[in-house]
């Protein structure tokens, strides 16, 4: 007989009183200068919320800028009686002050517009050893073998030390490519390469907790253990009470990723807090990178309507293509070979006849429709280095056994392929069309499908897809 076990029961988080804390910025109007604010999850003994004050003090100095550490935390706007770092926040709003600074003192608006503070971390984030596991630290593979590298290192998600549903976690996004070059983080890479693709670089994560570290709902940051010592745990930064309950505060399993990623991954979460503040329809004073310096006068003051160029919110509706793209493209799940394409399609070919009446240099190309009776798959054999063109084999044969030499390519002259470029731009100055390609280039290279893009995968490629 099989023994039925009863249904599993939920997690059952402690209810407790829920407090967001305001971090404000005293050179500006208390109506209009809440930088950002944080859930305080670290609850006591009897239930109530705090926030460990030297992470708010991290996040603070990283806005402001303040790589020397010397800002600080009052409950007063002059910043008299400042709060010690190791105290927990339990007042509804703090202001941060800079000794000394010109008022009111920029903030950096986001992410791309920080500079690293190489060899300048706190102290506290210096204090993180890595704590390598012996038996991988002496493997080094290629960047194509990151999730084999991975899954020799970690072996488990390093935060539920689950081993299956699990997935490979940039720590720096790898849409952040540009400034990870223009800030030289590879200096912290193990390998000898140059990429975001590195050990020191990734963790493995449960697929949940993935979704939960990019979006970002928790971060990982140090605190103090009872003997004193610094470890890395993870921190609650949305209200979660399931994700409060499993994992606020624990402690990440060993991993070799570097201490430098981790804090970049941290400034990188809360730069994400900073849109209210961008979008509040006041100037603002930013320090910028010289390439955007010309939207700020000459103390450093940025419009209102440019200060919402740099919040993420706006940076997403930039980014995003006619076709809604949603899917977050950073991330590399463990999938050990490239996702190729498989569709469902019927097909055909325009008759001989016809064919034979057009210009020998031109082949005609149109959209293949689904068609739900009939399926073919693209063979394993098939060697392709970019996004295949829909072309036109024998009719009835299947993809699966053609020859790829016997598939046509569209011929295209370097005089057409020029003005080709040109009329692209011209009619496409947002550059989606470039973004698409990239993106599909990026898939067909082995980048994982994530299910919501199977679609636009589709359509990319040259295909319609009927509603059904």
């Amino acid at each position: 007989m099989v023994q039925v076990r009863a249904p599993t029961q939920p997690p059952s988080p402690l209810q407790h009183r829920q407090l967001q804390i305001l971090f404000r910025h005293p050179g500006y109007d208390d109506g209009s200068n809440v930088l950002f604010k944080l859930q305080a999850p670290d609850t006591d003994d009897d239930g109530q919320p705090g926030l460990l004050a030297q992470l708010a003090v991290d996040a603070c100095a990283i806005i402001a800028g303040d790589y020397a550490g010397r800002g600080w935390l009052s409950l007063l706007r002059d910043g008299s009686a400042p709060i010690n770092p190791t105290n927990t926040l339990r007042e509804r709003s703090y202001y941060f002050h800079l000794d000394a600074a010109d008022d009111p003192y920029p903030i950096v608006p986001n992410f791309r517009q920080w500079v690293y503070p190489h060899d300048c971390l706190p102290p506290h984030w210096q204090q993180l050893t890595s704590d390598t596991n012996p038996a991988s630290s002496s493997v080094t593979l290629a960047p194509s073998n990151l999730t084999t590298a991975l899954l020799m290192r970690d072996g488990s998600c390093r935060l539920s030390g689950c081993r299956e549903q699990l997935q490979v976690a940039h720590v720096v996004p790898q849409s952040e490519l540009d400034w990870w070059k223009a800030n030289d983080m590879s200096r912290y890479n193990t390998g000898s390469t140059a990429t975001l693709d590195d050990t020191a670089n990734a963790l493995l994560l449960r697929a949940d907790l993935h979704i939960a570290f990019d979006k970002p709902r928790i971060a990982f940051v140090p605190k103090p253990a009872t003997d004193g010592s610094m470890r890395l745990v993870a921190h609650l930064l949305e209200y979660s009470p399931e994700l409060e309950h499993l994992y606020h505060n624990r402690e990440l399993h060993p991993t070799a990723v570097g201490v430098d990623m981790l804090y970049a991954r941290f400034a990188w979460s809360v730069f994400t807090l900073l849109d209210a503040f961008l979008e509040c329809r006041i100037d603002r004073r930013l320090t910028l990178r010289a390439s955007d310096a010309r939207l700020a006068d000459a103390r450093g003051f940025v419009t209102a309507a440019d200060c919402e160029l740099f919040s993420s919110a706006a940076a997403r509706r930039r980014s995003q293509s006619p076709k809604k793209r949603k899917p977050d493209r950073d991330t590399v799940t463990e999938a050990q070979k490239p996702a190729e394409p498989h569709t469902s399609t019927s097909l055909k070919r325009k008759s001989l006849a016809e064919e034979e009446n057009k210009p020998s240099d031109v082949i005609s190309v149109k959209r293949v429709r689904q068609d739900p009776h009939l399926s073919s798959s693209i063979s394993n054999d098939a060697s392709c280095t970019s996004p295949p063109t829909p072309t036109y084999p024998p009719t009835d044969t299947p993809l699966s056994t053609l020859d790829p030499q016997l598939l046509p390519t569209l011929p295209v002259q370097p005089l057409g392929q020029t003005w080709l470029e040109l009329e692209r731009r011209r009619s496409d100055p947002d550059g989606i069309w470039t973004k698409e390609h990239d993106w599909a280039q990026h898939v067909w290279n082995g980048e994982t499908l994530a299910s919501g893009d199977v679609v636009q995968w589709l359509e990319v490629v040259g295909m319609d897809v009927r509603d059904v």
